[in-house]
């Protein structure tokens, strides 16, 4: 590991997925120096996993849908999706996980690009260590923003690391479909993949804790969707708890609190958000790793005069999810 200069800028930025971008335009556009720090992609979880590959592959189902309710046009969709199609052109719309065009945005608004993972080392101060193991420390004359989001909370289930479920990452980014696939959860992403899924060709059972899809909408909604995922041949469970998961011969076998088994060739846990904060040295400020971060309303960290979080790691509104 080798050590390099230590760096000040005004503003260092903690994440380049939409909120941090958002925040280095604005302070740049305040005509503060501004670094930005990335671990992964810069565009973040909307880009590539979330907003933006979601709704490119439900695109063609819901065109499918309303074509299907027009007269004239009806008989003529009433074949399959393509399915290669559909997953090709979802590539388009993440620009197939490469982010040059949004590094080049990052550069163009005058923000400087640190690729590598940050973690705060004391007030104003962030070490960033590169992939080939240089560290640069990055101290901020005025403040650090936190904008690391959320990623998917996997419940505490017997056998669930052997069995390698996918996630919304690997929903959003599969290159097959399944045959046959089982959905944890009855939130936003549960019912988005359950629709793609079951559209192009899995056989799909939804499994809702609860007493329905959607239950932080209208109620109308969740049974809209629930009877539509259930016409098109989607089995949905609801007041259904999942007890342990194992991979047998291939095949991943739920069982359910009532005892039932069911199989399938790929499991989906959408069932909740946990804040991206385990391991950004908040302990280093005397604040708890992998907590929610409370923020006044300008989203300062409260106690503090120079430490921001900003998206969903305030826990005030979960922007993709």
């Amino acid at each position: 590991m080798t050590e390099t200069e230590n760096i000040a800028y005004d503003v260092v930025v903690l994440g380049a997925g939409p909120v941090g971008e958002n925040v280095a335009d604005r302070t740049r556009a305040a005509g503060l120096s501004t670094a930005i720090v990335e671990s992964e992609l810069v565009g973040g979880e909307c880009s590539y996993w979330a907003c933006m590959p979601s709704k490119a592959l439900l695109r063609p189902i819901i065109a499918r849908a309303d074509a299907r309710r027009l007269p004239g046009l009806s008989e003529a969709v009433r074949g399959p999706l393509d399915t290669a199609a559909v997953l090709a052109r979802r590539d388009e719309y993440t620009s197939h996980w490469h982010d040059d065009g949004q590094v080049g945005w990052v550069e163009g608004i005058g923000a400087d690009l640190y690729r590598g993972h940050g973690r705060l080392a004391g007030p104003r101060t962030v070490t960033v260590t590169a992939p080939d193991g240089t560290v640069r420390t990055l101290t901020a004359r005025h403040a650090v923003a936190v904008c690391t989001g959320t990623r998917a909370l996997l419940p505490d289930l017997p056998g669930i690391e052997d069995v390698q479920p996918w996630t919304s990452r690997e929903a959003t980014s599969a290159k097959e479909v399944p045959g046959r696939l089982i959905v944890v959860g009855g939130g936003v992403v549960a019912a988005e993949m359950a629709t793609v899924f079951q559209a192009l060709g899995s056989e799909v059972t939804v499994l809702v804790r609860g007493k329905g899809l959607l239950a932080r909408m209208e109620p109308f909604a969740g049974e809209l969707v629930a009877d539509a995922l259930t016409e098109a041949g989607a089995d949905i469970r609801t007041g259904t708890s999942v007890e342990s998961v194992v991979r047998e011969n291939g095949a991943v076998v739920a069982v359910t609190g009532s005892g039932d088994r069911i199989e399938a060739d790929e499991i989906l846990f959408a069932t909740g958000r946990a804040p991206r904060t385990d391991d950004i040295g908040l302990d280093t400020v005397g604040l708890e790793p992998g907590s929610w971060l409370p923020v006044d309303d300008t989203l300062r960290v409260e106690d503090t005069d120079w430490l921001y979080a900003c998206g969903d790691v305030n826990h005030r509104a979960l922007l993709t999810h």
